[in-house]
């Protein structure tokens, strides 16, 4: 029995200790709230002196600065160029951060000292790519188990698999960003492979169109004389019906000759161009490429912060090694 009361007891005083332990961890951290507010209140015109100087500096130097501004195309990488765009792009870019005036200069004219960078990003169509064939879509599943979600399809890898993209270029000051970005587009739209192919195409799509447009008037001829059970004859030359043909099979034919015409016409317009533009626009301020307006005050604030925590820290260890 006296056990029993010795061990009741012993709990009682472990539950104790742990009560007065988290009593004594939540006072610290009230003490430490109110220590924060009273350093604070103290040093507060400082503070705001510090504020007000970080605010003035920035904003001279943002008025003695040219701001960057973004300009941007959004583009169908037509003839499987896409590969090509985006090692045309990164090139680019090699040559403007190696300072390559000559070169940049014959692509973006006498202002290519304004451009500071060249982006392209695709636009990526998540169920486009998954619809495209069942490989794609199991492809996609697997991979989506494996990483938990879709970043992988920002990956380099996949670009191909999309058509359209933005082309990004980013310009100091407002002045020539239109021309700037105009030459860029018209260099990287000028590959001779690719135009070669692009005529090419573009001709086929035209005898295709021709060829459709002569089965549809032998068709149509062929319709009218069936409705006096007669049916023309028809030279060498000509395509040739066969007279058991009925009206039904023929209709049809016209039918899917007509959705013909109609993808080729779409493929004349979306592909008379290697990176059709889709749409642009030009000299709209970035966010992201200037400089906030809190960058310099916060650096300001920080480091007075610190030399007040670390001269605190020192203080604390000091005094932690005189108890010892």
């Amino acid at each position: 029995m006296s056990e029993q009361t010795s061990q009741n007891a012993s709990d009682e005083i472990d539950l104790g200790v742990v009560f007065e332990k988290i009593k004594s961890f939540f006072k610290s951290i009230l003490i430490g709230i109110i220590q924060i507010f009273q350093f604070f209140w103290k040093h507060k015109f400082v503070l705001a002196g510090l504020l007000v100087i970080g605010v003035g500096l920035q904003l001279y130097l943002k008025s003695t600065s040219e701001s960057t501004f973004s300009n941007q195309f959004l583009v169908k990488a037509n003839y499987s160029s896409t590969e090509y765009l985006y090692s045309k792009v990164n090139s680019i870019n090699l040559k403007l951060k190696a300072d390559d005036s000559l070169y940049i200069k014959d692509i973006l004219g006498e202002h290519y000292d304004k451009v500071k960078e060249i982006e392209v990003v695709p636009v990526i169509d998540v169920y486009g790519l998954v619809n495209k064939s069942k490989e794609n879509k199991e492809t996609f599943e697997l991979l989506l188990d494996e990483f938990g979600d879709i970043s992988f399809l920002s990956d380099e890898i996949n670009i191909n698999e999309y058509t359209t993209h933005k082309i990004k270029i980013y310009i100091k000051g407002q002045a020539y960003n239109e021309k700037i970005s105009n030459r860029l587009y018209d260099h990287l739209a000028s590959n001779s492979y690719y135009n070669e192919l692009k005529t090419a195409t573009l001709e086929s799509y035209k005898e295709q169109l021709q060829q459709n447009k002569a089965i549809r008037i032998q068709i149509d001829s062929i319709l009218k004389d069936q409705k006096g059970n007669t049916l023309p004859k028809l030279d060498n030359n000509a395509i040739n019906f066969s007279g058991s043909q009925d009206l039904n099979k023929l209709l049809i034919q016209k039918q899917e000759l007509l959705l013909n015409d109609l993808t080729l016409r779409n493929r004349l317009s979306s592909n008379d161009e290697v990176l059709k533009i889709i749409d642009s626009s030009f000299g709209v301020f970035s966010e992201e490429r200037n400089q906030s307006y809190l960058i310099i005050p916060s650096i300001f604030l920080g480091i007075y912060f610190l030399f007040f925590f670390f001269r605190y820290l020192s203080r604390r260890i000091l005094s932690f090694v005189g108890k010892d």
